[in-house]
């Protein structure tokens, strides 16, 4: 126990000095694969951008607050489940859709547009969550504006300086994408690491709560998104890319807000726990696309002949 109180010393420091920074490359890294093009593709694909986004701003945030109510979870569980809610998306969803073979293009537009509207809804959510799980008598209502200038640093000037890279120095963003998509995937490694011995008391104390919950709404949205996409008659490709939009959040800007911005390790075990999770059902989800994909492609050549 000595071993773990002195790591959890060290990773403290980790938690709330490295990963905004690790969220910073992760956004310039989005920005740098991305073009003005990318947001007009919301106008060529209205029905589908539609849902992913209403999905992803409202859907997942509800989700959240049902689950964390239905399972009476701890105030510090369902408030940090609805951080994790309110931070849909990212580069994460991105890699699993490109390994599904699904809509890219629409997974990159997404992530795109609801990192910049985030950056206003997760202040407004994680205060409702406050009053709603009656933990604003241990912590004080967030400042808006504070957090609203934090999340900016974090994600908005990132992704807008890496898009700006992207015009000047496209054979360099091209390059450049694909090492700091690596290098973020080692270091989120190390802060799940780090997150996890840092919040151990608190995720012995928790775990099979948390779990159970985390799976869940896992699950459920996923199931959300796909239900929608296939209910409105979308192309299989973009009910692959809208199911991983909306079941796989972003865990970097989730850690950045709970660590860094909040200061609240306690926040954090739903993501860390979610961490665990999501890998196993995206991964998944991924066999079983490819195989819905493949069968769609062999049944179209049988036709055409």
């Amino acid at each position: 126990m000595q071993l773990l109180e002195m790591l959890s010393a060290q990773a403290g420091f980790v938690n709330s000095e490295v990963i905004p920074w690790v969220l910073r490359l992760v956004m310039m890294g989005l920005g740098l694969s991305l073009t003005m093009a990318d947001f007009k593709r919301v106008i060529i694909f209205p029905k589908a951008a539609t849902i992913g986004l209403v999905a992803q701003l409202v859907g997942l945030p509800l989700v959240a607050f049902i689950l964390g109510m239905a399972f009476n979870a701890p105030p510090a569980i369902a408030v940090g489940l609805v951080i994790l809610a309110a931070c849909p998306s990212g580069a994460t969803a991105n890699a699993y859709t490109f390994a599904s073979r699904a809509d890219v293009p629409l997974c990159v537009t997404l992530s795109a547009i609801t990192s910049v509207i985030t950056v206003f809804t997760i202040p407004f959510l994680i205060n409702l969550a406050l009053r709603t799980f009656s933990l604003e008598g241990q912590m004080a209502q967030l400042p808006i504006l504070n957090m609203l200038i934090n999340l900016m640093t974090f994600t908005l000037i990132p992704l807008i300086l890496g898009m700006l890279i992207r015009y000047f120095y496209s054979a360099f963003s091209e390059k450049a994408v694909e090492p700091i998509r690596k290098v973020v995937l080692y270091v989120m490694m190390l802060v799940l690491l780090l997150g996890i011995v840092s919040s151990y008391d608190v995720l012995l104390e928790n775990y099979k709560t948390v779990a159970i919950l985390v799976v869940t709404m896992n699950l459920v949205t996923m199931a959300m998104g796909f239900g929608l996409a296939k209910l409105f008659k979308l192309p299989l490709t973009q009910v692959i890319t809208i199911t991983f939009e909306v079941g796989v959040q972003n865990l970097a800007l989730s850690f950045a807000i709970t660590f860094n911005i909040l200061q609240r390790p306690d926040l954090a075990v739903a993501g860390l726990v979610y961490a665990v999770v999501m890998p196993a059902t995206a991964l998944g989800f991924v066999s079983l696309a490819r195989r819905l994909i493949a069968k769609e492609n062999a049944n179209s050549t049988a036709t055409s002949k």
